[in-house]
Order: structure tokens, then C-alpha cells, then sequence
């Protein structure tokens, strides 16, 4: 979600919506969460409103990742980083 959320952000201001969208999916709960996405909607809707639309779409399916641990969840939203590990690997191989 957040990658195909910052795809709609230009470069400058990426990191500070970025750092709006993990107080979402790093709430203790899903009240939490709700919360912090109706405060990133009052900062950001009126530059990025498609973000929130699309979080809210797929609310249903963002619920069940809130019920991890930190730990859990810490490795499933940095399997960027694995991924990016493993085309690195891939790429290095081919060669």
C-alpha cells in the first residue's frame, strides 16, 4: 500500500508522507489506525486525495496486518529491502 501510495507524491515531498502513512500501518490498534489515516486525510487530501481513497478501498484487507506484533509486522513491510537483496543476487548471477 504505501509504495502504490508514494507513487502519487513528487520527490520532495515524499518522506513527509511517507512518515504520515507509517503512523497508519504502525498503529498499536485499528482505532488507532483510523485515526492517524483521518488526520493524514485533513493534511494531504487536498494535494493527494486518491492515497486516502485508496487506503480506505482496501481497509478491509490492512485490518488483519494491525493484529501482528511489531516484530511480524516489521518484516512483512521491509520485504522490500529482501526483495531488492534478491535481484541484486539474481542480477549478479546472470552475469
Amino acid at each position: 500500500m504505501v509504495r502504490h501510495s508514494l507513487k502519487y507524491v513528487p520527490h520532495k515531498e515524499k518522506k513527509e508522507v511517507a512518515k504520515d502513512l507509517k503512523s497508519i500501518y504502525s498503529a498499536i490498534n485499528e482505532k488507532h489506525a483510523k485515526e492517524n489515516l483521518e488526520e493524514f486525510k485533513k493534511r494531504w487530501d487536498d494535494k493527494y486525495p486518491a492515497i486516502a481513497d485508496s487506503w480506505e478501498r482496501n481497509w478491509l484487507e490492512i485490518i488483519p496486518f494491525l493484529e501482528y506484533p511489531d516484530y511480524i509486522r516489521k518484516a512483512i513491510y521491509t520485504t522490500n529491502a529482501i526483495e531488492s537483496a534478491n535481484y541484486s543476487l539474481r542480477k549478479i548471477i546472470k552475469k
